[in-house]
């Protein structure tokens, strides 16, 4: 990747993203009891920094049933670490802080939708309720009506990233 296409992706550092209506159905799979069923999935990033490539943030997961109105869990975050190709391929680890929690692998590309940037994603959980979602992720700001209600539950980008833990380098 040369100089000039490591800067293509310059705007991702402080940015915010989230999981847009026609996107929010995610499937689960109980092997267990060999079980399908659907759920909701409404994620938030927040990107905080961006360089040559690389990206990191936090990540915030909330599922949801879909039948029901109002929200009966909390958020799930995860710190993210990912790379972004100068053809806007992607891949995003998201790692949880708890000692014995799987590191979920999203792969994905950047394309556009109506002229804006988005993230075309899709992940998989590893576990014995495994959750499988694709959905395109897309840019919200301050003072965006989908800032203060995000699509399928009753918060904001603030109430899912409150208390978030970012990755940072080490300043020593």
């Amino acid at each position: 990747m040369s100089a000039s296409n490591r800067t293509t992706w310059d705007f991702l550092a402080d940015t915010y993203w989230y999981v847009t209506y026609p996107d929010l159905p995610a499937l689960q799979f109980s092997a267990s009891d060999n079980v399908l069923s659907w759920t909701g999935d409404q994620t938030v990033w927040h990107i905080s920094g961006y360089k040559n490539g690389y990206f990191w943030g936090v990540s915030s997961a909330l599922m949801f049933d879909p039948e029901s109105s109002g929200r009966t869990q909390s958020p799930q975050q995860r710190s993210m670490v990912g790379t972004v190709t100068a053809n806007g391929q992607v891949q995003i680890s998201f790692i949880g802080s708890k000692r014995f929690q799987d590191t979920v692998t999203g792969f994905g590309h950047m394309s556009k939708l109506e002229e804006q940037w988005v993230f075309q994603m899709q992940m998989a959980t590893s576990s014995d309720n495994t959750t499988l979602h694709w959905a395109n992720m897309m840019q919200t700001s301050k003072g965006e009506p989908s800032w203060h209600k995000l699509p399928g539950v009753n918060c904001s980008v603030a109430d899912m990233l409150e208390g978030a833990s970012y990755p940072q380098f080490d300043k020593s």
